[in-house]
């Protein structure tokens, strides 16, 4: 074999690897630009952490900025919420239970009562923690419902008692806390302004009419 046959033979056999290199290669390496493309422009479509808002952020912040505000939202709520308590006590005394015609259960009453006083109890607890008021007249409500709050809750603690009482038959002890409980209502008549009026009107003509009847029971 000659000279210059061997160097065409050897061109051949680089030419064919350098084809067989460039037919493997050329894919790899288009794909690889691809797949780069593809995550340069993830990256900038993708929030970065330290950009992004939790939701409901905006909504909470300054939710409660004010102890007015706090107030008002929390006041709302007690006021109904210590009407339907009082409602439900007042049906559960002999008065109420004759009016539903139904049977007069001092199991009953003094269940409903104890529900009011944990009421008012709660929200006691939440009023009285309220602070940062920016108008004073605001802060002085608070304190005058904290007020009607304390008398509801003696009201109705008292009420229990005198149904406890009674279950037991000491009708006297159940007259003297019934009794209590009415000298509770006038206070609390005078702070709750007339929201709960006509609520505490039937308590009162309840409590009248209960006493009445442990005084009876006593002779």
């Amino acid at each position: 074999m000659s000279f210059s046959h061997g160097i065409k033979i050897t061109i051949t056999a680089h030419l064919k690897e350098s084809y067989i290199m460039r037919t493997h290669i050329g894919p790899q390496i288009v794909l690889f630009t691809f797949t780069v493309l593809i995550v340069a422009a993830a990256g900038c479509t993708v929030p970065s952490p330290s950009t992004t808002t939790p939701p409901g952020t905006n909504a909470a912040t300054g939710a409660h900025q004010t102890g007015d505000a706090a107030f008002l939202s929390l006041y709302g709520t007690a006021q109904s919420d210590i009407a339907g308590a009082l409602e439900r006590m007042n049906r559960h005394f002999p008065v109420g239970a004759a009016t539903r015609n139904a049977p007069y259960l001092a199991g009953e009453l003094r269940s409903s009562a104890l529900d009011l006083k944990a009421t008012a109890d709660a929200y006691h607890t939440s009023m009285i923690k309220i602070g940062s008021f920016q108008e004073k007249e605001k802060e002085y409500a608070r304190n005058e419902y904290l007020k009607y709050l304390s008398s509801i809750r003696k009201v109705a603690g008292n009420t229990a008692d005198a149904a406890g009482a009674e279950m037991d038959l000491q009708f006297g002890l159940a007259q003297n806390y019934a009794e209590a409980a009415r000298n509770a209502l006038k206070d609390a008549e005078e702070t709750g302004g007339t929201g709960h009026r006509d609520l505490l009107r039937a308590t009162g003509i309840s409590l009248d009419d209960y006493i009445q009847k442990m005084r009876e029971k006593r002779v």
